[in-house]
Order: C-alpha cells, then sequence, then structure tokens
C-alpha cells in the first residue's frame, strides 16, 4: 500500500506536468490553468504557487530562444511593466491570505474568466494603457495563485491576435513572470526547498509535453486554436470547483 501511495504522489503530478506542458506548447499559455486546479487536489494550494512558478521558468526559457523571432517585443515590454506594478500586491495576497480561501479564490477566478469570455464577443482595440493594465492584474495573480493566464488570453483574444504572435508574446512574457516572482518569493525569505524538490520531480514530463506540443502547433488552425482555449478554461473551472464540492 505504501509503494502504491508513493508511485501516486510522484506519477499523479508528472502526468499534470505532462498535459499541462503540451496544452502551453500549443497555445503558449495554459500550463498554471490546467495544472493550478489539480496539484491543489494534492499539495498545499500556496506551496503549487511556488512550484508552479519554478517549474515554469525552465519550459518557458526555452522556449523563449525558439520563439524570439515571432515575439512583440514593445507589447510584451508594456505588459511586463504592468506585471512588476502588481507583483507585489499579490505577495502580499499569497502571504496574508488563508490556504482554503485561497483555493476559493483561485477556482472562482477561473470560472469568472470563463464566463467573461463567453459573454464578450466584441472585439477591442488594443492600447498601451490596456495593455499595461492586463500586465498589472496578470501580476498580481501570478504571485498570488500563478494564474496569470487568464486575463492575457481575454485580451489577446478580445484585439484579435494572430495565433502564432499570441503565442510567441505570452511564452516570453511568462518567462518574465517566472523569473521576477522566482526572486520575489527569494527576497521575502519564502522557503522554497520543497518546491524545488517536487518541480525537479516534474519537470522531465513537462518537457516531453513541450516537445510533443510544439511538433503538433503547426497542424493547430486559427478557429481550433480558440475551441482549445476554452475548452482548457472550461475544464480548468470546472474541476476546481467540483474539487471544493
Amino acid at each position: 500500500m505504501y509503494d502504491f501511495f508513493q508511485a501516486y504522489l510522484w506519477s499523479f503530478p508528472a502526468a499534470i506536468a505532462l498535459a499541462a506542458s503540451f496544452i502551453q506548447s500549443l497555445t503558449g499559455f495554459g500550463f498554471a490553468i490546467i495544472a493550478t486546479p489539480l496539484l491543489i487536489s494534492i499539495y498545499d494550494p500556496k506551496e503549487v504557487v511556488l512550484i508552479l512558478q519554478l517549474i515554469s521558468l525552465p519550459i518557458s526559457t526555452v522556449f523563449c530562444v525558439i520563439l524570439r523571432k515571432d515575439v512583440d517585443w514593445k507589447f510584451v515590454l508594456i505588459l511586463s511593466l504592468g506585471s512588476l506594478l502588481g507583483q507585489p500586491i499579490g505577495m502580499a495576497i499569497y502571504y496574508y491570505m488563508p490556504s482554503n480561501m485561497l483555493k476559493v479564490f483561485i477556482s472562482v477566478l477561473i470560472l469568472l474568466f470563463l464566463l467573461i469570455k463567453q459573454i464578450r464577443c466584441k472585439p477591442l482595440q488594443e492600447t498601451r494603457l490596456k495593455t499595461l493594465i492586463v500586465g498589472l492584474i496578470s501580476g498580481i495573480l501570478n504571485t498570488s495563485t500563478a494564474l496569470a493566464g487568464p486575463p492575457l488570453i481575454l485580451y489577446l483574444v478580445a484585439i484579435n491576435r494572430e495565433k502564432t504572435s499570441m503565442r510567441a508574446d505570452s511564452i516570453v512574457y511568462f518567462t518574465f513572470l517566472s523569473v521576477t516572482a522566482t526572486i520575489g518569493f527569494a527576497i521575502s525569505r519564502q522557503d522554497l526547498s520543497t518546491a524545488v524538490i517536487h518541480a525537479f520531480m516534474m519537470l522531465p514530463a513537462a518537457i516531453i509535453g513541450l516537445i510533443v506540443g510544439n511538433l503538433l502547433f503547426p497542424y493547430l488552425s486559427q478557429k481550433m486554436f480558440q475551441k482549445f482555449i476554452f475548452v482548457m478554461m472550461a475544464f480548468s473551472s470546472v474541476y476546481t470547483i467540483c474539487s471544493i464540492l
């Protein structure tokens, strides 16, 4: 029984990392959206935030090198400036909100963004101010819940970004978030040792998912891409809500 339990503790997180990195490789985002509701059923929500920051760092960094030619650097810079303003606020939420409340907060956020995605159909015009605000919200959510993706997903879809640009911009932006968030937690003397062990355990599976997703990306149409995002968010929200009930 002990051996089976130990195998479950190691294999299930690895399977989650494989699926989440596969989706991120296809879309440019989705790692945290898929992994968070599944991992909080195994680990403490606050530990999950740290794990996802650490495991996203090497994955996104590798992708940055691959996709650097498709990046809109000006757009990513404005997003990143907004996130720098938001991440300290997110860290305050992380430290002062109890784990159970944080789990509910994560669930409600995913469901809320899904509902907004369904309701809003009118295209949005891209501006620097809107991009900065999206970065601010994304930064707050990154260090509080590791869910930096939903506001960016909604914004990129609303301004009708082409899938290649959407994917490249998201990957580079999330790399920046992972670096700054990890530095922030380290400076605040947060114990990262346990999170490092779990992240290292899941990393090989995540790399496999990354490679497979990158190979399949050229075969994903723009229409299918949009549907994939919706299904990804729907699954994540429903699973998280059900895990709390």
